[in-house]
C-alpha cells in the first residue's frame, strides 16, 4: 500500500498499476481529482495558445492553472478520507460502532463534494475557452469539459455512495446539481464543434 502523499510522485505506468491493483486506494476520488487535474491542464494549454486571437486568453490560463492547483491536494485528501472509512468500516463489521463510521464517511463525502464543485469551475472556463479560444484547438477545451463532467459525475456518485443515495443530506443534492452544471456547460462547449 502506497502512502497518499506518494502517488503524486509516482511515473504514469505505476501508478496505473496502484489504481488496478486489488488496494482499495487510491480509489476513484483520486481518480476523479487526477482527472480535473488534466482538464484543467488542457483548458489552461488552449488558453495559452489563443492568446493572439483572444484578449482574454491570458486570465483564462491563469485560471485553468489555479483551478488545477486548487484540485492537486484533494486527490491526496481524497485517499486520506477514503482510507480512513475502509479502516472503520473494517471496524464496524468487527463491532466498531456505528457514529465513527458515519463520521468517517461524512468527511468521505466532503472531498468528492469539493472536486464536483471545482468540475463545475473547469467546465465551464472550458465552455469559455471552446466558444473564444484558437478554433483549431477547440476540441481539446471541449475534451476538458468533458473530463471535467465525468469528474464531477463521479464525484457526484462517490458522495451519494457515502451519504445514502436515499439520505436527506443536502450534500446529495448539492453533488447531483454540481454535476448537473458540468453538464451543461460540457454541452456548451460540444455545440462549438457544430
Amino acid at each position: 500500500m502506497t502512502a497518499a502523499g506518494a502517488y503524486r510522485g509516482l511515473p504514469l505506468g505505476e501508478l496505473l498499476d496502484e489504481v488496478s491493483s486489488p488496494e482499495p486506494t487510491p480509489g476513484a476520488g483520486y481518480c476523479a481529482a487526477v482527472a480535473l487535474e488534466m482538464a484543467a491542464g488542457l483548458v489552461a494549454m488552449t488558453a495559452r495558445v489563443s492568446r493572439s486571437e483572444w484578449g482574454e486568453a491570458r486570465g483564462a490560463a491563469a485560471q485553468a492553472t489555479t483551478l488545477r492547483e486548487r484540485v492537486a491536494p484533494l486527490a491526496e485528501r481524497n485517499v486520506d478520507a477514503y482510507r480512513e472509512a475502509v479502516a472503520l468500516l473494517g471496524g464496524a463489521e468487527s463491532g466498531g460502532g456505528d457514529e465513527p463510521l458515519r463520521d468517517a464517511l461524512a468527511r468521505a463525502a466532503g472531498v468528492p463534494l469539493e472536486i464536483a464543485e471545482v468540475a463545475v469551475d473547469v467546465a465551464s472556463l472550458a465552455a469559455v475557452v471552446a466558444e473564444r479560444g484558437e478554433q483549431a484547438l477547440r476540441a481539446d477545451a471541449v475534451a476538458a469539459a468533458l473530463l471535467a463532467e465525468a469528474a464531477a459525475r463521479a464525484a457526484a456518485t462517490l458522495v451519494e455512495v457515502n451519504l445514502g443515495t436515499t439520505s436527506a443530506d443536502e450534500r446529495v443534492a448539492r453533488a447531483r446539481d454540481l454535476a448537473g452544471a458540468t453538464t451543461a456547460a460540457a454541452q456548451r462547449a460540444r455545440s462549438t464543434l457544430g
